[in-house]
């Protein structure tokens, strides 16, 4: 029964509109973590006419980050995360973007700017310029 909520609620997601005003990448992650991790994420007020900078900044000194711990890759860049983790994204040294790691199905769900809520693979995000991409796991 749990498979199939997971694949329900993951179902309903995908392909949905996405927008920094009504709801942005940590929101959305933050529900994904509630609805099939029962984990409560403090939410974070994104302000009006935010920077990239203030991203970076933001993930780098959210007291959530000290909660979890940085999973290392695996041989030849394997995911070696479990189920759930927080995946943030980087096209470069800092990160600016956050999904979560979908073990099962091999995924990262995200919200992107152009095609709305997608689930991916860890190599398609690569390739599409997310060229550091770190997972962290609760410290539970």
């Amino acid at each position: 029964m749990a498979a199939e909520r997971r694949a329900k609620f993951l179902g309903l997601l995908i392909g949905e509109p996405w927008a920094w005003q009504s709801h942005n990448c940590w929101d959305f992650a933050c529900d994904v973590q509630r609805e099939l991790y029962s984990r409560v994420l403090p939410s974070v007020a994104v302000p009006d006419g935010f920077s990239r900078r203030w991203v970076l900044e933001e993930f780098g000194r959210h007291e959530e980050r000290g909660r979890w711990h940085e999973v290392p890759e695996g041989p030849g860049g394997l995911v070696t995360a479990s189920d759930g983790a927080l995946v943030l994204m980087a096209h470069l040294k800092f990160p600016a973007h956050i999904g979560v790691w979908l073990q099962p199905e091999q995924r990262i769900i995200h919200c992107n700017s152009t095609r709305g809520v997608a689930c991916e693979a860890p190599l398609s995000l690569r390739q599409m310029g997310w060229k550091r991409l770190t997972f962290f796991e609760p410290n539970e």
